[in-house]
């Protein structure tokens, strides 16, 4: 079984009067997706990981190094392209994280 540990935070733009848009918490935990299994199906656990404010059913997840969104009826193995350069950075200091956020519409 393969795996993809990184760090996971949330965005609370819950409140569009909000002034902070930094991520929260600002120390990132640390979260381990599985490569066989659909996001979504793994959403409620880094819900319950972060203790974020957000409804399950309008979130969805943001990777910090591009801004792309995950599809959370794909796999990681599906969304490889996505995930291009993640983890590529982190020899050079940046450490990218995944986002939880409210959904755009």
């Amino acid at each position: 079984m393969a795996t993809l540990a990184c760090r996971v935070q949330f965005l609370d733009n819950t409140d569009p009067f909000n002034s902070t848009n930094f991520p929260e918490p600002s120390r990132p935990l640390l979260f381990t997706f599985r490569e066989d299994l659909p996001f979504g199906t793994q959403q409620a656990e880094v819900h319950g990981l972060l203790r974020a404010p957000h409804k399950l059913d309008d979130c969805t997840l943001q990777l910090s190094h591009k801004g792309t969104y995950l599809d959370l009826e794909a796999t990681l193995a599906e969304q490889l392209d996505a995930l291009e350069g993640f983890q590529d950075d982190a020899g050079q200091g940046k450490k990218h994280s995944v986002i939880w956020r409210t959904q755009l519409s």
